[in-house]
């Protein structure tokens, strides 16, 4: 086995497979006053007052989110910048995609960074607008193979750098506004697929968190792990798809009456956008994100720090909403501590039948029923949570994929960061730190909803069950509920596997 790795480490590094990794060279930022711009120039006079202020939008509703995307990608005026970890193929990505090109074409400067772990392809439509001459395309710590059939090989070869992945989520517009949460881009963050959908949350932030945010993003795109795609062994291949580019309004696979609705939409958004008929937050904004260099040096988490301190200093209660919950034996001490100052500790996580990660699940069992008996209170979301919550929704699967923390209804943690090794010790993330209780009770009613309607895990006879309200009747279940004997088997394999490394 030891030859065999040697012998893949001979054969992709030295260049057999790979592109040689070199510091990139792109066209630097382009300068100018935020102010002066559309959206800039709407919230001017309340930021440039309290210039240490920051103004926000909540975004809850999947579609709502989408409509955000596309409606700021219209008033956009000089730049955008996106970094994602995933970017999928599909109608919603699809649609942004012709956005983002209609704004090029209007001569706004797009520039988009990828992480290649969660690209469907090095041919899908995001790629193929590399070629615009106002639009750049960069791959976060690419695979040297494009072939993904082939790429765990590679990974046998070089785990230590494969398994490090870049998890921000950022989009930014005219170094003025930005969305910040845990939502990538598909179909499935904008509840608008029919097999899986994702509960999430993200917000849109206006002013000094935009410039910060736009800092972060600098720092990724001029990394030596931020390759453009003209580098990739593909680029030849994609080059000659470059005139689909053209192409792209023809693609989208969308009726006339539905795209007449949908345009409908988003110019509804931009009239109440611009009346302000959407609920703003003011307060203090921190902006959080951990350097590219954690990809390959051990780094604390800027985050993870800011959130224990939050944690320690909450008075009352502590809400966290976290699609992979684990905690560790230090946070776990943490919690105990605050439980018994009778500090109110809710946790929100996905069940064995909503988790797109079982092997994540094994782990948090460790400590889910320590958590129960220490008195948190610890809800799993329900794999039909959307069915049961707006009838006639016909997707088969619901997961939480939200990373929201309320602490005591006044600071609000939002953005790619899970209470899990991977967020603290593996991939980098980002978040905001929001000082607004308006804002901070609206998003724990919302998390406090989403609870209601999933399973409840309590302490019958020394033994913890779930528990649930279904049409006024409360159903218990002692065993992991709607999991097939098949995801139960996988879930008890995992637990072999290391924890430092889920």
């Amino acid at each position: 086995m030891k030859i065999f790795l040697v012998f893949l480490s001979v054969f992709f590094f030295n260049g057999c497979f790979g592109l040689v990794y070199k510091t990139p060279i792109s066209s630097p930022p382009i300068s100018y006053d935020p102010y002066t711009t559309t959206i800039g120039s709407l919230y001017a006079k309340n930021l440039k007052e309290n210039p240490n202020h920051s103004a926000a939008i909540l975004l809850e509703d999947g579609f709502d989110a989408l409509l955000h995307r596309v409606g700021l990608i219209r008033m956009s005026q000089k730049s955008i910048d996106m970094q994602t970890y995933i970017y999928k193929n599909d109608l919603s990505s699809q649609v942004i995609a012709k956005e983002l090109l209609n704004a090029a074409n209007r001569g706004v400067k797009v520039r988009i960074l990828l992480d290649d772990n969660g690209l469907d392809s090095d041919f899908s439509d995001i790629m193929l607008l590399n070629f615009h001459k106002n639009i750049e395309v960069k791959i976060f710590n690419p695979y040297y193979i494009r072939n993904k059939g082939l790429r765990y090989f590679e990974m046998l070869a070089d785990y230590e750098r494969i398994k490090k992945r870049m998890h921000n989520k950022l989009f930014i517009v005219d170094n003025f506004a930005v969305i910040i949460g845990g939502r990538n881009i598909g179909d499935n963050y904008f509840d608008n697929d029919l097999d899986t959908n994702f509960l999430d949350l993200d917000a849109l932030f206006f002013g000094g968190v935009a410039s910060k945010a736009k800092e972060s993003f600098e720092n990724y795109w001029r990394f030596h792990r931020s390759i453009p795609v003209s580098l990739l062994r593909t680029h030849k291949r994609l080059k000659n798809n470059a005139k689909e580019i053209a192409k792209l309004h023809e693609k989208i696979p969308i009726s006339a009456e539905d795209a007449n609705e949908f345009e409908k939409k988003v110019n509804d958004f931009i009239e109440r956008f611009q009346k302000y008929q959407y609920p703003i937050y003011y307060g203090n904004a921190i902006f959080l994100a951990d350097s590219p260099k954690k990809i390959d040096t051990p780094l604390y988490s800027p985050i993870k720090i800011a959130f224990e301190k939050a944690l320690k200093n909450a008075k009352d209660s502590v809400f966290i909403a976290s699609s992979y919950f684990i905690p560790g034996k230090k946070m776990m001490k943490i919690f105990k501590n605050q439980i018994s100052k009778g500090i109110e500790l809710n946790i929100l996580t996905n069940s064995l039948s909503s988790t797109d990660a079982i092997v994540v699940y094994g782990a948090w069992e460790r400590y889910r029923n320590q958590l129960v008996r220490m008195g948190a209170n610890v809800y799993e979301i329900r794999n039909d949570f959307f069915n049961r919550q707006i009838k006639g929704r016909f997707s088969t699967k619901h997961s939480l994929h939200g990373k929201t923390i309320v602490f005591d209804d006044n600071l609000t943690l939002l953005g790619s960061f899970n209470i899990d090794p991977r967020s603290a010790y593996i991939n980098t993330e980002s978040a905001v730190l929001f000082d607004n209780p308006s804002f901070a009770k609206r998003v724990r009613l919302s998390l406090k909803d989403h609870a209601q309607q999933s399973w409840h895990l309590v302490l019958y006879r020394h033994r913890v069950i779930w528990e649930a309200v279904e049409e006024g009747i409360l159903i218990h279940e002692k065993t992991s509920p709607d999991a097939s004997f098949f995801l139960r088997l996988i879930k008890e394999w995992s637990k072999v596997l290391p924890e430092r490394e889920l």
